[in-house]
């Protein structure tokens, strides 16, 4: 079900196993436009909300105009709304992230000067991948992504390596919410599985022309997920097409990670061993 698609619903108090029958349909409309804007790195018009989630301008105004005091969005001179990083500072205080990035900094700090190369960490919050650090790399060209970031699971390389590391049930729970089709869902979850099996994932970026992506989880007991370490890159003149330096050094780097937490978890491609 998509943004465009949501409709509120009538709270019934009184019976019925519907999921969503205790819904607010202030909050559903609220919800909904967050996620929207999510979407919409350019920010969008009053008009432009009201038309992709199919209610009236009407509808929406006291939501936005609620969401813009509280400083979840911005608006712009073109009376355009973004979202803030009002979200992302609330997710960030939370215990779990903050003990992930502060065990997490240290190795990711060796790991950009072993390789010149930015990286960051990335975390499953809902159905989206948020960025909540970066090393950036004192070389004279890298690539960085920007703290707060966020993106649909199956949409890039960490992405879909939290995918891959999620339980079934809410992989299959996500797929639901997506606008793939039942062939899109299948290749993908064959793609998940090569990429549980290997223990890592190496990809062209889907945003970026002429750069990779090397991303790995960071697992915490039980082989649950923690995070994804990423390292974006491109080739540089004198550059190996193929980098396994880059794919042993991030997955070395989540693994001291993870052992932070405890015996790291066998399999997964935890034996992974690289020719030079």
């Amino acid at each position: 079900m998509t943004s465009a698609t949501r409709k509120s619903t009538t709270a019934k108090p009184n019976g019925g196993n519907d999921s969503r029958s205790y819904s607010v349909p202030a909050v559903d409309k609220a919800m909904d436009v967050l996620e929207l804007l999510a979407d919409a790195p350019r920010g969008m018009s009053l008009t432009g909300i009201a038309d992709a989630l199919g209610r009236t301008k009407q509808e929406l105004f006291r939501v936005l105009v609620c969401l813009h005091e509280r400083g979840y969005l911005v608006r712009d001179e073109g009376q355009f709304y973004h979202l803030s990083t009002k979200l992302f500072e609330i997710g960030s205080r939370h215990p779990s992230t903050q003990t992930l990035v502060a065990r997490a900094i240290p190795h990711m700090e060796q790991l950009t000067g072993r390789l010149g190369e930015s990286c960051h960490l990335t975390m499953v919050v809902q159905k989206r991948m948020l960025v909540v650090a970066r090393i950036e790399a004192d070389s004279d060209v890298v690539l960085t992504v920007r703290v707060g970031a966020s993106f649909p699971l199956h949409t890039r390389t960490s992405g879909l390596v939290g995918l891959a590391w999620l339980p079934e049930h809410r992989r299959m729970e996500y797929w639901k919410q997506s606008d793939e089709t039942d062939e899109a869902v299948a290749a993908l979850e064959e793609r998940l599985a090569g990429i549980r099996e290997l223990g890592y994932a190496v990809a062209e970026s889907a945003t970026v022309i002429g750069a990779r992506d090397c991303a790995t989880p960071i697992l915490g007991s039980g082989a649950s997920l923690l995070g994804v370490l990423c390292v974006s890159y491109v080739q540089r003149v004198g550059d190996p097409a193929e980098r396994p330096d880059i794919v042993q050094a991030v997955v070395e780097s989540a693994r001291a990670i993870s052992a932070e937490y405890g015996p790291v978890p066998d399999g997964d491609g935890a034996d992974l061993v690289l020719d030079d």
